[in-house]
């Protein structure tokens, strides 16, 4: 057998991370000069992969994948093959000019025949399992068939994979470089495995040198309403004459219209296959790229999906997120090294596709979560990202605010504010000693009788069949942020939402995570309409949704509807007719609006009234042809 091409020194070392990073900032160049034809309608072709979603197929214990009749090159341009499927799992197999024999208490289930050394003659790699009525026999292994020698086991079944009576294996062995195959083996069990456990054991083998197995990678099952996808393409990546190693991770979430994809690149060297440092960062600035370019053309809707799916992706991929689904032999998770350029890009194109719906209010939340995804934006990408958000704006200066003598009631947990705006614009204050009011002239701040006054609102989160929004979970087993509820006896199923839990938050063992803002619209029979971290989401059990009325009293609509106020750090976000910042920058007290709660809006947008370190303060939009009203206490 001849021998295989020896191995080059390493004249061409691998990529510095700082190198990734400029390739991927000039190659995000070249696409803003270049233009974008369809955006995303040329794909790449991965040559190999089965994807791990979430419907759960029975499938028999010896199970396999039907191959393709062909397939077309990678990258590289080597073309996958798949192994040819033996029916019954027979004992010998013919073809390609090879007559093969089953080693004793084995038998034939997929044969891929191919010349793996070069030589110009017929071998073959085999999937063998135990033959009818083995006892205590491994559920497979992979062996080689040389033409010029004996048969020998390359590998068995790795033993992190469930092999139990409870689990069905589905196997596809596949030839995926000049020299190498890749063999996938995943396992689906009743009841499901606990989330994150490895069931699948994705195996690269090069079958015709002194150590075979050049990469075995350990992966977990897709989070819920989640599609991961693992590709492996074992063509020779550096052109040294031996093969090396790339995997494509994608995932894709239940309606999402393309997928979030990286790469992890192994090169194989003389000490062994050796991780490549420029991936998966010169991969994830390249999709941070493409999102960038969607969300300033035509497709900002589009580039906000894709930024979600990139978290996820990252979620899965990354050591850092803390929910890692993709591992080494050993089960070790794989750091993605300098994740700020990345991220940086990601919240850019969430906040200018925003924009650029229209959708102030998503944006503006962008800086509410800063820090939820692994890492805070940097100081420069933050600026830029406030000078996106200022121009979307009408700013002014609020004056100086009123601070009333009532002190209001404080909440722990989800409430609704003990603050309210009348019709004239007075404002009601919920406090220990019963409900005051503060004239909408500002001159007058008194008690309200019981009788023939105002309602008092309730200010916790009931809905009239008894249940109670309780807390907000960063969840670790899915993507998203959760809501607990329960009724009057006993929790309920948490509500699912659409913002992304944060990354690593509890799920590295260190904390809760970053607090949650619930600012409630509606809550009722039919779920949660709230701004959530500054973020507008409707939250509802599956075929119900919150009616659409006239406020309720203590949330941060105008009493109209038509106005709502969201404390951000920029200042107080004023939409409705207009969309309004008003700022109080220059104030020597109350310089953060970011550190404002309860907030609420009087019709008109004529005044905001917000609490600040248990304080009612009272801000008046200033008419210019008008002196300032007197007031009854000001600082």
């Amino acid at each position: 057998m001849p021998p295989r091409p020896e191995r080059k020194p390493l004249n061409n070392p691998l990529l510095s991370l700082g190198r990734a990073l400029t390739f991927g900032a000039l190659w995000g160049s070249s696409w803003l000069l270049s233009g974008c034809d369809g955006c995303g309608s040329k794909k790449p072709y991965t040559p190999f992969g089965v994807a791990s979603s979430l419907p759960k197929v029975e499938l028999p214990a010896t199970s396999v994948v039907e191959p393709t009749a062909s397939a077309a090159p990678s990258a590289s341009g080597f073309a996958a093959r798949k192994a040819e499927l033996v029916p019954s799992a027979a004992e010998t197999w013919q073809g390609s000019d090879l007559n093969l024999n089953a080693p004793p208490g084995r038998r034939f289930a997929q044969v891929l025949a191919t010349d793996f050394d070069g030589d110009q003659k017929p071998e073959a790699l085999a999937w063998l399992v135990p033959a009818p009525k083995e006892r205590d026999a491994a559920p497979g292994e992979l062996w080689y068939f040389p033409n010029d020698a004996p048969a020998r086991s390359i590998a068995a079944l790795p033993g992190f994979v469930p092999s139990s009576a409870d689990c069905a294996l589905t196997t596809t062995l596949t030839q995926t470089g000049s020299h190498s195959a890749t063999l996938d083996v995943t396992a689906s069990c009743t009841p499901p495995l606990i989330a994150r456990a490895p069931s699948r054991a994705l195996l690269v083998v090069s079958p015709n040198v002194e150590h075979p197995v050049l990469l075995t990678l350990r992966a977990a099952s897709a989070a819920v309403d989640e599609a991961l996808n693992l590709a492996v393409d074992s063509s020779d990546q550096d052109h040294d004459g031996r093969d090396d190693v790339r995997l494509s991770v994608s995932l894709t979430n239940t309606g999402a219209s393309e997928p979030a994809t990286a790469d992890l690149i192994w090169l194989d060297r003389a000490a062994g296959a050796s991780r490549s440092a420029s991936e998966p960062t010169g991969s994830l600035l390249r999709l941070a790229g493409k999102i960038a370019l969607q969300a300033r053309g035509r497709r900002p809707g589009t580039a906000i999906e894709r930024v979600g799916s990139a978290l996820r992706l990252l979620s899965s991929l990354c050591a850092e997120g803390g929910v890692p689904r993709v591992f080494d032999e050993d089960g070790v998770a794989f750091r993605c090294g300098a994740l700020g350029p990345v991220l940086d890009s990601l919240m850019m194109s969430e906040a200018v596709g925003s924009l650029a719906l229209g959708d102030v209010q998503n944006a503006f939340a962008v800086l509410h979560r800063d820090g939820w995804y692994f890492s805070k934006l940097s100081g420069t990408q933050r600026k830029a990202v406030e000078r996106e958000l200022l121009r979307a704006v009408s700013k002014f200066d609020a004056g100086p605010p009123l601070v009333a003598r009532a002190q209001p009631l404080t909440k722990a947990g989800p409430h609704f504010s003990p603050l309210w705006f009348e019709a004239d614009a007075a404002l009601l204050i919920q406090s220990a000693a019963g409900l005051t009011r503060i004239s909408g002239d500002r001159t007058a701040e008194a008690a309200v009788s019981a009788e023939g006054g105002p309602p008092i609102w309730p200010l916790e989160l009931a809905s009239a069949n008894g249940s109670r929004l309780l807390s907000v979970v960063h969840a670790c087993d899915r993507s998203e942020l959760l809501f607990n509820e329960s009724d009057a006896t006993h929790p309920l199923l948490s509500l699912t939402t659409r913002l992304l839990a944060a990354r690593p938050a509890s799920c590295a063992g260190h904390g809760t995570g970053p607090n949650v803002t619930i600012t409630p619209l509606s809550f009722d029979d039919n779920g949660l309409d709230a701004l959530v971290s500054g973020t507008h989401l409707v939250v509802a059990p599956p075929g119900k949704k919150p009616p659409a009325s006239l406020p309720a009293m203590g949330t941060p609509r105008s009493p109209d509807g038509r106005w709502l106020v969201t404390p951000s750090a920029l200042g107080l976000l004023v939409l409705g007719e207009r969309k309004e910042l008003w700022q109080t920058a220059k104030l020597s007290e109350h310089a953060d609006a970011g550190r404002f709660t309860d907030c609420v809006v009087a019709n008109d947008a004529r005044a905001v009234a917000c609490i600040d370190g248990g304080r009612a303060i009272v801000f008046e939009r200033r008419q210019a042809s008008s002196a300032s009203p007197s007031t009854p206490t000001r600082k």
